[in-house]
């Protein structure tokens, strides 16, 4: 394979992409920024790269002297953005026929991210056999990708909710991938958050909580497994109702996501929902910072301000029972119901497609008013009560009047 000096060869790639071929992929040097090539394939220790996407001399760069890849196809409006748009709109089953049309082209980088995101969007979903199967393609068909052994970890964490026996073979690998020289240290964590899983599938919460602390994703390095790791966990809390517990990793990960924003909102969320049950006025504030930053997907919105909002409400109910005849109280009462019911009424009528948008039209029939509506509707039902009134006055006699005299009946005639 032919050689050229790395800096030529970029250059003349960035200049091809200018034109009007097809879009080339980004690659990030560590030390000369980033340069576009077209990527034919890769494995842990290199990358192997053309110009251009026509067929010409492969050239091939270490690993080790590359920051990061984006592919053309993650710039573009087909099936990947497609499918990262319908996850984020919660429609993981649909974003995983997307990613599974990419999957299903010819190229290797196609096949491998549109399979990892395909299994993504499935495990979402709830469906670890499909996601299960869509890590396995990657697995087993590009085991020397980089992205490989995120594959192998989801895969056995897949296999691991499903209590699929299949499992076992992939902790076996992973173990026996920590003897090795190379990526020890990332095969050992691993097989900690998938024994993880395992331990909790037996009940055992010790040994659940002795394997996550072994499963020290790097959140810099590791960002895909150490997000997927810790909001499982955390999620897996808030199932088993330890709010408290959930709340505190979803806030242990927050720092990590500066710069982050859809994973923080993500984790923002989570902090709120963790606390709806032991700390409400804490919940309210979690809820809505996540409501007043400009990140987050429509449905974590409606979520977040449909549970702001029914939890306001119990913050009015008790100013209320607290205010008696203080007038300051009384205010702050008001104005705590007036942007709950906003809430509940922005949630209930979203453009999302979330459960918690019926829930907060349901919710809100039964919301207490304030002040100003309840004097309102005071109003209103005085005025109808009068037209009532009315109504039935001019049907009745009045008082004192003498009822009709009926006209005497005929006799009848003589015959």
């Amino acid at each position: 394979m032919r050689t050229l000096p790395l800096c030529c060869l970029l250059i003349l790639a960035a200049a091809a992409s200018a034109g009007d071929g097809p879009a080339l992929d980004l690659v990030t040097l560590k030390e000369k920024g980033a340069r576009a090539c077209y990527i034919v394939a890769e494995t842990m220790d290199e990358v192997r790269w053309r110009i251009s996407a026509d067929p010409g001399t492969e050239n091939k760069t270490p690993r080790r002297e590359i920051k990061s890849v984006q592919y053309a196809f993650q710039r573009s409006s087909g099936a990947y953005s497609q499918g990262i748009e319908a996850r984020e709109r919660g429609k993981f089953a649909e974003s995983a026929e997307l990613f599974g049309q990419l999957a299903a082209a010819a190229r290797e980088a196609e096949q491998v991210v549109g399979s990892l995101e395909a299994g993504a969007s499935w495990d979402l979903a709830g469906n670890p056999k499909e996601a299960a199967a869509a890590f396995a393609k990657v697995v087993d068909k590009f085991p020397n990708h980089p992205l490989a052994l995120d594959a192998r970890y989801r895969l056995g964490m897949a296999l691991a909710v499903a209590k699929d026996a299949a499992v076992d073979a992939v902790v076996k690998k992973l173990d026996e991938d920590a003897k090795g020289a190379k990526g020890a240290q990332q095969a050992s964590v691993r097989a900690a958050a998938i024994r993880a899983v395992l331990a909790l599938n037996k009940g055992d919460a010790s040994e659940m909580r002795r394997q996550a602390s072994k499963a020290s994703f790097n959140p810099e390095s590791e960002r895909a497994s150490w997000l997927h790791f810790n909001l499982f966990l955390a999620d897996a809390s808030r199932a088993a109702g330890q709010g408290k517990e959930a709340s505190a990793i979803y806030e242990r990960m927050l720092p990590q996501l500066a710069d982050d924003p859809a994973a923080a909102a993500r984790v923002r969320l989570g902090i709120g929902l963790g606390k709806v049950d032991s700390d409400r006025q804490g919940a309210i504030v979690a809820l809505l910072a996540l409501d007043a930053l400009p990140n987050g997907s429509p449905e974590q919105k409606c979520e977040a301000r449909y549970h702001a909002g029914r939890l306001m409400v119990g913050e009015y109910q008790a100013l209320m029972k607290d205010a008696g005849t203080d007038e300051r109280k009384l205010a702050f009462a008001d104005s705590t119901i007036i942007t709950a019911r906003l809430l509940l009424q922005s949630a209930a009528e979203s453009t999302a497609e979330h459960a918690s948008k019926e829930l907060a039209a349901e919710f809100l029939k039964t919301a207490p008013l304030d002040a100003a509506e309840r004097a309102k509707a005071e109003e209103e039902a005085k005025k109808k009560a009068e037209e009532e009134a009315k109504k039935k006055g001019a049907a009745a006699p009045a008082p004192g009047d003498k009822p009709a005299e009926k006209a005497p009946e005929k006799a009848p005639a003589p015959k």
